[in-house]
């Protein structure tokens, strides 16, 4: 499988976002949560959404009998 930079103008965004909400509701509704817990938990969420929109958001020359909607 071949890395396409392409697609991280999806991932990144997508991420800091999934990040920042979950920040925002650890912070601010699970105060009893430790801080090292609230790290690791955003860490992940971060690390999941991006490894799974990397896979889900299509790339032009993935499928060459599709003719999707980026022509």
């Amino acid at each position: 499988m071949k890395f396409y930079k392409g697609r991280l103008k999806f991932v990144i965004p997508l991420s800091v976002i999934v990040g920042v909400s979950a920040g925002y509701m650890l912070f601010n509704f699970h105060q009893d949560v430790p801080s090292l817990h609230k790290f690791l938990i955003i860490l992940g969420a971060s690390a999941l959404a991006a490894i799974i929109s990397y896979f889900l958001f299509p790339q032009e020359g993935d499928n060459p009998d599709d003719v999707g909607p980026y022509r």
